[in-house]
């Protein structure tokens, strides 16, 4: 892996720690409740308000093109237990396993040749870091909510 790649992979390991860190801080009081009880609350919550229900929407079908994509990525690349993604991301987090996923995928693209390699040049990186400020900032301001 070339020095791009390695620091991409680095960005991406800190993503998924925040996104972990994030989503667990919110599921806490469902823990208690158990599996399934705490499955069954989890999701009547996310029908509480419009907001709720229209995240909630928005994600599911953001899963759903992105799992698509992951499976074929994961075929082209031939990635190892690629497959593996699917639960992690429905019982741990989307937000935490997608960027593990592109770790998996950064290093299965360094055995590509350099013409095999896209990449999104400087536009694509300032709005993937403008992203990520966004997703901080709400991220903290849910903890401080609770």
């Amino acid at each position: 892996m070339n020095s791009r790649q390695t620091a991409l992979c680095v960005f991406y390991a800190l993503i998924a720690v925040a996104a972990l860190a994030g989503t667990l801080g919110q599921i806490k009081p469902y823990l208690a409740l158990g599996v399934v009880q705490g499955n069954v609350h989890f999701w009547q919550d996310t029908l509480v308000n419009a907001a709720s229900r229209f995240i909630t929407v928005d994600i599911m079908f953001v899963f759903v093109v992105v799992w698509r994509w992951m499976l074929t990525e994961g075929r082209r690349l031939r990635m190892r237990g690629y497959f593996w993604y699917l639960p992690a991301s429905l019982l741990i987090a989307f937000s935490a396993a997608l960027p593990v996923f592109m770790i998996h995928r950064e290093i299965a693209r360094s055995r590509l040749s350099q013409v095999e390699q896209e990449d999104t040049g400087t536009a694509g990186a300032i709005s993937v870091l403008l992203t990520t400020a966004v997703a901080l900032g709400y991220t903290w301001r849910a903890f401080m909510v609770n």
